[in-house]
């Protein structure tokens, strides 16, 4: 323990090059290995200063160069890392100076003992495991500083946090910095800027404005669901935004989920009154599922209804922490294509095919591939274990019989029931975890969800959670960046520009957008007259319009369109009223290659 100590009592850097050694000494002993590359995000505390008042000061963003430097010298010097085990008492005194690393014992070490690492001069709390020397970092990048709040009861302290990358080879690293140059180039925030789809605000944070472009892909993900509704016999239903804190307790959410929901006092007198009853709170809904049990206790149930299957795109509210928000993946305000399935126990296996079955066909449409994970009874469940052995069951021959690849997380189910999460796969690989179905034997017995079964006995229902977008939102983000911003016809919102050649076609070319138009087609008008038709072209497909119908004098004598496609297929010319009844066809069917077999 003397070593540990002595590195403890010698963290007081004497210039600016020692004070950035032992950022990197942080940095370098909380690389953590994940699979064959390794990834850090290291907080630096500023107001842990054991004796120099210039660790305090702030790491700019011009001093990476110089830290990412030292970063692979120390990397050259295949400096050991040494694992030591400590107890409390000794834990305490080795950080007596780090007020943060203080707070981590009290809060994480339950055991008699705990793990410290030690590399060069650093000594720092950590699990591990690490990599044995640091010359097995073959590759290294910093990526970005920041600021940070530390999580604490008291006044906010301000952290800085630097966040770098690592891998075995530098081949690795070379390869990884050019998937994430593709990768910005198809964040969903640039791409949404620059095709006026949305924006944020502050003055609403955490919360989406969607322009018309924006909101015409947002429309058309909805009515895709929706059809498939129609399809596969569920009822859409609305539900209030406002509910009585009341509920939440029936539900449960009250006691767990309390800190993530936007709650409110209504006005009147009782807001003068602190020792109003709780339950006189009102709170914006988080999810659905409460809402969606009242109304199946709204009325005395039968068998004969069975499956009732409700879904629900109402607003939700989730008191998102502000560091998590960003972009459309996370936010305060959303809405799920979500749905709520009550249905007999002996219905159960039928009801969970369906709901994979619909999954599997919303994602071929997007052009996602997936990958299910079977998550099973926690140790904190709720309910009988023979009820969850015998869900669990249900699941999991559901999945064998569906015939896709799957994987099992055990303990990882919710409180109330098993599930089955979704993870699809993007365009460039990156995994994205957006459908859920889930188990839920809870909230039938919280709301005491009854039917009439055929015995004329009263019997309870089980309830299927089932999400297939997830949050449209999130999906909408996860969609611009895999297709780059080169929509698919039927949910672009730059299906066709019409071009004339000349100010003498401009009436035709407005009555060709029109007819596009009348068919609920997105049709725009480029009669810029200042651009050269060749120019205007460019720019139309350089803005990813999926065709463009240029018109001349002879497509006006003849009333036809000459068609061209983003990728500068030229398809030549068409009957007008053919080339619109044709792309009516193709967005009505949602292929993903309209150009290619326009």
């Amino acid at each position: 323990m003397s070593w540990g100590q002595q590195l403890n009592n010698s963290w007081v850097p004497s210039s600016a090059e020692a004070q950035a050694r032992n950022v990197v000494s942080i940095m370098i002993s909380s690389w953590e290995r994940n699979a064959n590359r390794c990834v850090t995000q290291v907080m630096l505390l500023g107001e842990c200063k054991p004796t120099n008042s210039r660790l305090s000061r702030t790491i700019r963003g011009s001093e990476l160069p110089v830290l990412e430097q030292i970063c692979q010298e120390l990397a050259a010097a295949a400096q050991p890392f040494r694992r030591l085990e400590a107890s409390q008492d000794q834990l305490r005194q080795l950080f007596k100076d780090n007020p943060f690393k203080l707070c981590l014992i009290e809060e994480k070490v339950t055991g008699p003992t705990a793990t410290v690492y030690g590399c060069g001069t650093l000594v720092d709390l950590c699990q591990g495991p690490h990599l044995r020397h640091t010359g097995q970092i073959g590759g290294l990048k910093l990526l970005t500083n920041s600021s940070s709040v530390w999580r604490s009861p008291g006044p906010p302290e301000t952290l800085q946090r630097v966040s770098g990358i690592s891998f075995p080879t530098a081949e690795e690293l070379r390869a990884w910095e050019e998937w994430r140059e593709e990768a910005e180039l198809r964040d969903h925030r640039r791409i949404g800027k620059e095709q006026e789809l949305f924006f944020f605000h502050e003055l609403s944070p955490g919360s989406c404005f969607f322009l018309p472009r924006g909101t015409r892909v947002y429309n058309a993900l909805v009515a895709f669901i929706r059809a498939e509704y129609i399809h596969r016999g569920f009822s859409e239903v609305k539900t209030p935004t406002l509910f009585s804190a009341k509920l939440w307790e029936v539900s449960g959410h009250w006691a767990h989920y309390k800190e993530d929901m936007f709650a409110l006092q209504p006005p009147g007198p009782q807001r003068d009154h602190p020792t109003s009853h709780p339950t006189d709170t009102l709170a914006l809904k988080p999810m659905n599922c409460p809402a969606h049990c009242l109304m199946f206790t709204h009325r005395p149930r039968s068998w004969r209804e069975l499956p009732l299957r409700l879904a629900d795109f109402g607003a939700l509210h989730r008191a998102e922490a502000s560091g998590s928000l960003g972009g459309l993946t996370r936010l305060r305000c959303f809405q799920q294509d979500d749905a709520h399935i009550f249905c007999a126990p002996d219905q159960l296996e039928a009801e969970i095919r369906g709901c994979l079955d619909f999954l599997r066909s919303v994602y071929a449409v997007l052009g996602f591939s997936f990958r299910l994970a079977l998550s099973t009874r926690p140790s904190g469940f709720l309910g009988e274990p023979c009820l969850w052995d015998q869900a669990e069951q249900v699941l999991q021959q559901a999945l064998e019989e569906f015939g896709e690849p799957w994987d099992l997380n055990p303990g990882d189910g919710a409180f109330y029931g098993p599930k089955i999460d979704v993870h699809l796969r993007d365009a460039l690989g990156r995994p994205h975890q957006c459908g859920t179905i889930q188990l839920d034997f809870q909230l039938p017995l919280r709301f005491d969800l009854q039917y009439k079964g055929q015995a004329g006995a009263l019997e309870r229902p089980v309830v299927i959670h089932r999400a297939i977008l997830g949050s449209v939102e999130r999906m909408l983000g996860v969609l611009a960046e895999s297709c780059g911003g080169k929509w698919p016809l039927w949910l672009s919102p730059f299906q066709v520009v019409v071009i004339p050649v000349g100010p003498e076609q401009e009436d035709y070319a407005r009555e060709v957008q029109q007819s596009l138009r009348a068919a609920g087609l997105v049709g725009d008008l480029d009669a810029d007259s200042t651009l050269t038709l060749g120019r205007r072209v460019r720019r139309a497909q350089l803005a990813n319009y999926n065709f463009q119908f240029v018109v001349g004098q002879k497509e006006q004598s003849s009333r036809t369109v000459n068609i061209r496609t983003r990728d500068n297929r030229r398809l030549g010319e068409r009957d007008l009223t053919e080339a619109v009844g044709r792309l009516l066809e193709l967005q009505n069917t949602r292929v993903p290659n309209a150009e290619e077999i326009f």
